[in-house]
């Protein structure tokens, strides 16, 4: 592994739990996800971007780990849009996410900074039943290591099983284009379930 992606990998580490520990403080917008399906472990954080100045604003924090012991590290920043599109429980928000992967594969690690959006059409606000989906692209300008470039979609449906949990299910869809032809290495491909615990 090079030494030059460990060092990235432990500075985005340190950078990623600093700002946890520093957006604990907004009750209303920290949550904490667990998601798992029959191959993947997913840990999420998020909380306020308030840090922005943009109200509604939100910074991600991720830890990805699969059955073949690849690990993937992200980080992102979602700012909400102002388009309308007529549906009033229908929230947007687009921005950055930075990943880092340390793959099984000896001198196969990837980092990348994509941009994408996420969707959030709640059904039923006393349920909390909502629709979500994810779609996040980095091209091979801004993906470097033994990738090309990397492919992250998601889409879920949640809804409140108490006053601070939330149960979800879905499916998502990541993976990475390898360089001189070494094809798609698909990370997951496959239904997952998780919990979510508001602060």
């Amino acid at each position: 592994m090079s030494p030059r992606i460990v060092r990235a990998v432990l500075i985005f580490c340190i950078f990623a739990t600093g700002s946890a520990i520093a957006q604990q403080s907004d009750s209303q917008q920290a949550r904490a996800e667990v998601a798992l399906s029959n191959d993947t472990l997913q840990l999420r954080y998020l909380g306020s971007g308030s840090a922005t100045g943009v109200d509604g604003s939100r910074i991600a924090g991720t830890f990805f780990l699969s059955e073949q012991r690849d690990i993937v590290l992200s980080g992102a920043l979602l700012i909400p849009t102002d388009i309308d599109v007529g549906i009033g429980a229908l929230s947007i928000l687009i921005g950055p996410q930075a990943y880092a992967a340390l793959l099984e594969d000896e001198n196969s690690d990837v980092m990348s900074l994509t941009l994408g959006a996420e969707l959030r059409l709640l059904l039923n606000r006393r349920l909390g039943l909502a629709v979500s989906g994810q779609a996040f692209y980095g091209p091979d300008i801004l993906t470097f290591g033994s990738a090309d470039s990397l492919t992250d979609l998601s889409a879920r449906v949640e809804m409140n099983v108490a006053p601070r949990l939330t149960a979800f299910g879905g499916m998502r869809w990541f993976e990475f284009d390898l360089t001189e032809g070494g094809g798609t290495r698909t990370l997951q491909e496959e239904m997952f379930v998780g919990v979510g615990y508001r602060f």
